[in-house]
């Protein structure tokens, strides 16, 4: 068997004629001169037997049968080549890239993102920061980060952030303690994240608004720990629906009390100038190993 192989460029210079419609456009887009291209095209036909173009009087228009078929291929090949490419230069890469993130996607979808990315980088070095929102975003801003990864329950997106994941944020209890949770001085009892965190502060505005007391009966940072304070009854939380689930409930009510309707909760994403392709893949690594929640509605 006699084994011919196609010349890439040649196939990539067909694929800009027929996409721009003749040879200039293409020459332009190829950065080339328009003999070169005009040269190149008649190099690929001449290898293969066929004439790809239809020429009307000097001018282009569109490809012929043949050179429409050849076109599928051609495209399918020029991608897999620049994906060789990009993912042979991405493995050279050194340095290092900084992220900020919510503690509670270290027990979640980091350990996947973290895997892809590591295929595509593996010599980038990572420096995380898991702290609530406000900071990570203050410390993209003065530059400390490259990159933040935080929770949003703000009504409208800021001009620079990509969303990552956007589902019901709900009112939470302990399965075994959804019937039984009481007053405790008269105020509901909570069991929440931090301080800063912008679930709590979701929970207490929603609770000021509806003129409810509470007293919140745990705090920490951890998703694990807030898991078990809930499931063993220590208080009314909120976590967003895609935590459901192994012991936890969503409620509508708590001590007789109808609860207040809760924001949508929103993971997002901003880059700083430092983030560059390594930033853009972490995300997108991200957002891959978040796709069974963000199809939630």
């Amino acid at each position: 068997m006699t084994w011919r192989s196609l010349d890439l460029d040649g196939l990539r210079t067909l694929m800009a004629i027929v996409d721009h419609g003749g040879f200039s456009l293409a020459a332009e887009q190829l950065g080339r001169s328009q003999s070169a291209v005009s040269l190149q095209l008649k190099r690929l036909e001449s290898s293969l037997g066929q004439t790809l173009v239809k020429r009307v009087q000097g001018r282009v228009d569109g490809p012929t049968a043949e050179g429409l078929a050849l076109l599928g291929y051609a495209r399918q090949l020029l991608r897999l080549n620049d994906e060789a490419c990009a993912a042979i230069s991405c493995r050279s890469v050194v340095g290092s890239l900084r992220i900020g993130l919510p503690e509670e996607l270290m027990e979640s979808a980091f350990a996947p993102a973290l895997q892809a990315f590591r295929t595509r980088y593996p010599l980038l070095r990572l420096s995380l920061q898991a702290d609530p929102a406000a900071r990570v975003r203050a410390a993209l801003t003065e530059g400390r980060l490259d990159l933040a990864v935080y929770k949003d329950c703000a009504t409208a997106l800021p001009p620079t952030a990509r969303l990552l994941r956007d589902e019901p944020l709900c009112w939470v209890a302990g399965e075994a303690y959804r019937d039984s949770l009481g007053l405790v001085d008269d105020a509901l009892p909570l069991a929440l994240f931090g301080e800063n965190c912008v679930f709590r502060l979701a929970a207490t505005a929603a609770l000021a608004q509806a003129g409810y007391r509470w007293q919140v009966h745990y705090h920490g940072s951890s998703l694990t720990g807030l898991r078990h304070a809930l499931r063993h009854g220590l208080g009314l939380g909120l976590l967003p629906a895609s935590q459901l689930g192994d012991g936890l409930v969503a409620v509508q009510q708590c001590a007789g009390k109808i609860l207040p309707p809760l924001p949508r909760a929103r993971l997002l994403a901003e880059t700083g100038s430092g983030a560059g392709a390594p930033g853009e893949a972490w995300i997108a690594a991200l957002a891959v190993a978040l796709a069974p929640a963000a199809q939630l509605a």
